[in-house]
């Protein structure tokens, strides 16, 4: 499967999400606009995933920038780490291999592998670009698929990594646009969460009732709306709960709303009858608007009184 779209008509939350619930391997390429002062784009990126594991990240195809990283931090010489990158062994993740070797310590491959992360984080942000997702059947006759020089030998589930980029975007208007509305409420889609939430995050989840509002959450909670808002849209986002819309009457069948609902369809036979009449019988215009008005005001009036 290749997907390719604009950042603008499919996020990377989305993205992310289709990964992990269909446990995709694949390398996913995303590019930067292009900058109306340069002409060019800010950067291309790379991330890989394995069986719905987001498992690396480069800036670049050369399989340098897991290396670049570490010289960055002059943990290892330029020259030992060339010449460790020509034994390690095809098949076995960089990081482990140096691991292995005793040259870096765990500690230092977790900072590592959480500096890769942060970088991935940073493409969430990204307007305007697009992006490209290539399963790794695809890529086997034009590419290493399994970049195993751009490896610290860890791994991250995709939507748990989602989650970590929206709490960084907590004041961000990327996505102001995709906020649920004040008068939604949330329903449950998982049994249970299988990420690790936040208190606000734990909190909203547990009155996920189809029932009560964001607005009335946040009052409960005594938090802002638009930060129950954002809450909301990451649990939206991997895929732990849907949002639906508070319904605006409660309709009965009883004998008044029966007689409320003959009123209303009289009234509208009443304006199919006068466009005719005005269509077949051209009268004066201004007579035409007091007699839409007055309907507008009638069907306003029967309205007010169903919901008394």
């Amino acid at each position: 499967m290749s997907i390719i779209r604009s950042l603008d008509s499919f996020s990377l939350p989305e993205l992310f999400k289709l990964i992990e619930e269909d446990s995709k391997s694949g390398r996913l390429i995303v590019e930067t606009p292009i900058s109306q002062e340069t002409a060019k784009r800010k950067g291309i990126y790379y991330v890989w995933f394995k069986d719905g594991y987001l498992i690396a990240f480069s800036n670049c195809l050369n399989q340098k920038g897991l290396i670049e990283l570490i010289e960055k931090r002059e943990w290892l010489s330029p020259a030992v780490v060339s010449r460790l990158r020509k034994l390690c062994p095809t098949g076995v993740p960089l990081g482990t291999y140096l691991k292995k070797m005793k040259l870096l310590n765990q500690e230092k491959l977790n900072l590592v592998f959480q500096l890769q992360l942060h970088q991935v984080y940073s493409l969430f942000e990204v307007n305007g670009g697009r992006f490209r997702f290539d399963d790794f059947d695809e890529l086997q006759d034009r590419i290493l698929t399994i970049p195993w020089l751009e490896m610290t030998g860890h791994r991250i589930k995709t939507r748990e990594a989602s989650m970590y980029a929206l709490r960084l975007m907590e004041n961000s208007p990327s996505f102001v646009g995709q906020l649920p509305a004040p008068n939604q409420m949330l329903t449950k889609i998982v049994a249970q969460p299988q990420l690790k939430l936040t208190t606000t995050e734990r909190q909203l989840w547990d009155m996920a009732d189809s029932q009560t509002s964001l607005l009335t959450i946040a009052k409960t909670l005594q938090h802002t709306v638009e930060m129950i808002q954002m809450t909301a849209f990451r649990l939206i986002a991997v895929g732990l709960v849907d949002a639906i819309f508070q319904p605006q009457y409660e309709w009965s069948t009883d004998d008044n709303a029966l007689k409320l609902e003959s009123e209303v369809d009289k009234a509208i036979a009443k304006l199919g009858s006068d466009i005719v009449s005005n269509n077949q019988q051209a009268g004066d215009e201004s007579d035409w608007k007091k007699k839409d008005t007055s309907l507008l005001n009638t069907l306003g009036s029967l309205f007010r009184k169903k919901n008394l």
